[in-house]
């Protein structure tokens, strides 16, 4: 197989789906675009390997994915990479490679942080599918595979900004992270979405160097927009971006979610394609 020269890393909810329908079609044009040049789109999200796994099947998507803010990544096995596969565990027909301990260690922590401080914070390991659709919007079915995670949690706190902190500093000692995503505060390992697209950039690396274009909307994107070259900004459901930067070019979004997210793609592609051409 041949090498290739750019890959495309993407949030999810409020970026690439829409933040209160969970829609793609405003994306379409560009998701055509990318597949017919063979440009792998990545998704890289919070949400767990169910989740993503029917996502990929509606984009008609084969590329690999990061999962869970980073703590995994997750190969297809129905397909060829230009790379040998590391070590990894087989999960729903999967190589997945953790960068995160397991879902129980997460659970472990949380549960002895609340005995020891008495933390008013709710995970979905506490609630049931319908309480986790109602939070999300999901439906039932749906939330009920957000609920079947590998390894992080996310949290709803209902306690002090000041505790808060205490509890981000207590994940931290712990050799684990704390981060915000569109809706959640998500604790996980010692990873970020910025680490496992590294990984997954190291991969794909071979004789010359791909381009590498991240798109976000939220805090926990911050750091992988600004490790990418080209970093696409996409305006938040309430009119704001993000302040971040990618290393050598920025795109702000002019539309919010999946529409802003097509005419940035459409518009690179365009560039680049001009580029080659040039």
């Amino acid at each position: 197989m041949r090498p290739v020269d750019t890959l495309l890393f993407t949030d999810l909810d409020g970026t690439l789906l829409d933040h209160e329908t969970y829609s793609f079609d405003p994306a379409r044009p560009a998701l055509r675009q990318l597949h017919g040049r063979g440009i792998p789109l990545i998704l890289t999200t919070s949400k767990t390997l169910i989740e993503v796994i029917d996502l990929n099947r509606a984009l008609h998507n084969r590329a690999p994915m990061i999962i869970e803010n980073g703590g995994a990544m997750a190969f297809p096995l129905d397909r060829e990479y230009p790379f040998a596969l590391p070590e990894h565990e087989l999960v729903e027909q999967h190589a997945v490679m953790r960068f995160s301990p397991e879902y129980s260690t997460i659970r472990a922590f949380i549960d002895r942080q609340r005995d020891a401080h008495g933390y008013r914070m709710r995970g979905f390991g506490d609630m049931r599918a319908i309480e986790v659709a109602q939070l999300t919007g999901l439906a039932v079915e749906e939330a009920e595979q957000a609920r079947r995670r590998l390894c992080s949690e996310p949290l709803v706190w209902d306690d002090d900004a000041d505790r808060l902190k205490a509890f981000a500093e207590a994940a931290t000692s712990a050799g684990l992270r704390l981060t915000r995503g569109g809706r959640f505060h998500h604790l996980m390992g010692n990873t970020s979405k910025a680490a496992a697209m590294r990984a997954m950039v190291e991969l794909y690396r071979g004789d010359s160097e791909p381009m590498i274009v991240a798109c976000g909307d939220s805090e926990n994107d911050v750091e992988m927009l600004e490790s990418a070259d080209i970093a696409v900004v996409v305006m938040r459901h309430d009119g704001t971006h993000l302040a971040s930067r990618g290393r050598e070019q920025t795109i702000r979004t002019v539309q919010p979610g999946p529409a802003g997210w097509n005419m940035a793609i459409e518009a690179l592609l365009g560039a680049l394609a001009g580029q080659a051409a040039g």
